[in-house]
């Protein structure tokens, strides 16, 4: 196999341990080797994620479709397969090496972006969409979701999440946790100034439809808090389900639920 490991350096693992996990890939007969972002994306088999939830969000933006393996040595670390025990991770990338693992096939969101009928910026997303100033002034979103007119809300903003991204940025906001295998969407402004202004949920296979109905300088649409597009007033912003996914390597038995409990610590 063909290993690409991304490594987020600011979380202080050793030289020595990523150096015992590149040998013990050599050693088992496949390739390893480092990734770059910011270099062209090489044949690879599998990624090793080596960091948090942000790790993997950047490595699966950058990998697209191929199996990603998250090691936690972050927060919480919901997208990760195992929590960082070196011993332990040997173990698991030997698993992996012989083909001893599922796939958790996650899905993504894409956006895209009209100014004056144009098409002027596309993303994707694992987690969410979030529209948002960089300063805390309200914008009026008007909102659709399956073509049917919502509300319009004056709000720090609106987060769109997927059902993986239910328990980051959304939930901090007051929004639902959903299981990943439904078919969901999260809609969750942002401290609205509507008192009876709450989060909904949607079908995965309703359009969302973001219109911006006043302006402010610095208004962004954010992807997974990675990728930002700046806004003007009158765009229109469109969300679908993304026709891509995200492949995650699952060695664990471990369900959604006994996951919640174990990372919210209710146990």
């Amino acid at each position: 196999m063909k290993v690409g490991i991304v490594l987020n350096s600011s979380k202080g693992l050793k030289t020595s341990a990523l150096e015992t996990i590149i040998r013990h890939i050599e050693n088992q007969g496949s390739s390893a080797g480092l990734l770059n972002f910011n270099n062209p994306l090489p044949e690879l088999d599998i990624v090793l994620s080596l960091g948090g939830d942000g790790t993997v969000l950047g490595s699966a933006r950058y990998a697209g479709e191929i199996p990603i393996f998250g090691i936690n040595i972050g927060h919480l670390g919901f997208l990760t397969g195992m929590e960082y025990n070196l011993p332990k991770v040997i173990e698991a990338i030997t698993l992996i090496l012989n083909n001893q693992f599922t796939i958790d096939k996650r899905k993504r969101l894409e956006a895209q972006v009209y100014r004056r009928k144009r098409n002027v910026a596309y993303c994707t997303a694992l987690n969410d969409i979030v529209v948002k100033g960089a300063i805390a002034k309200l914008v009026r979103l008007r909102t659709h979701i399956g073509g049917d007119y919502v509300g319009t809300f004056p709000a720090d903003g609106i987060i769109i999440s997927t059902a993986t991204g239910s328990t980051g940025y959304s939930i901090s906001a007051g929004g639902a946790i959903i299981p990943p295998d439904l078919g969901i969407n999260v809609i969750t402004p942002i401290c609205s100034h509507l008192l009876n202004v709450r989060s909904m949920i949607a079908c995965d296979s309703k359009e969302i439809k973001i219109a911006v109905e006043s302006y402010h300088k610095g208004l962004l649409l954010s992807a997974d808090g990675q990728v930002d597009i700046e806004l003007e007033n009158d765009d229109c912003i469109i969300i679908n389900k993304a026709s891509t996914v995200t492949n995650l390597i699952r060695l664990s038995n471990e369900t959604f639920y006994q996951l919640l409990s174990r990372k919210m610590k209710w146990e």
